[in-house]
C-alpha cells in the first residue's frame, strides 16, 4: 500500500509539473480515476487536497509532522523536495508540502475550472 501511494504521489507530482511546463495531460486516466471519488471523470481540488492530506501523514512514518528527504526519496527527486522545503530546514512540513502540491495543481488546470482532466 505504501508503494502505491508513493508510485502514485511521484506520478502526480511529476506529471503536475510536467503538465504546467508542457500543456500536456496532467494525469493518466488510472491516476484519474482513484483520485476521482464523485466519478465526474475529473479531479477537482478538493478531491486532490484530500488524498495529497492523506499522502502525507502516511509518508510521515515516524509521525513528527514534516518529512525529510531520506522520508520520501523514493517519491521525490532532491530538486523536488527542495521546492517543497521552502525554509530549507531539511524538513518539509505538511503546511510546507500541502503549499506545493496545491500550487502545482493549480499550475496544471489549464482550464482554470478547479479541475484536472
Amino acid at each position: 500500500m505504501k508503494t502505491k501511494i508513493a508510485t502514485t504521489i511521484s506520478v502526480l507530482l511529476l506529471c503536475t509539473a510536467t503538465a504546467a511546463a508542457q500543456q500536456a495531460s496532467p494525469m493518466y486516466e488510472g491516476h484519474r480515476d482513484h483520485l476521482d471519488t464523485n466519478d465526474d471523470g475529473s479531479v477537482n481540488q478538493t478531491e486532490y487536497q484530500a488524498f495529497m492530506t492523506d499522502a502525507f501523514k502516511k509518508l510521515d512514518t515516524d509521525r513528527d509532522g514534516s518529512l525529510r528527504a531520506a522520508d520520501v526519496g523514493k517519491v521525490l527527486t532532491p530538486n523536488q523536495f527542495a521546492a517543497i522545503d521552502r525554509d530549507g530546514d531539511g524538513r518539509a512540513s505538511q503546511t510546507e508540502f500541502m503549499n506545493q502540491v496545491m500550487a502545482d495543481f493549480t499550475k496544471a488546470d489549464r482550464s482554470r475550472d478547479g479541475k484536472l482532466q
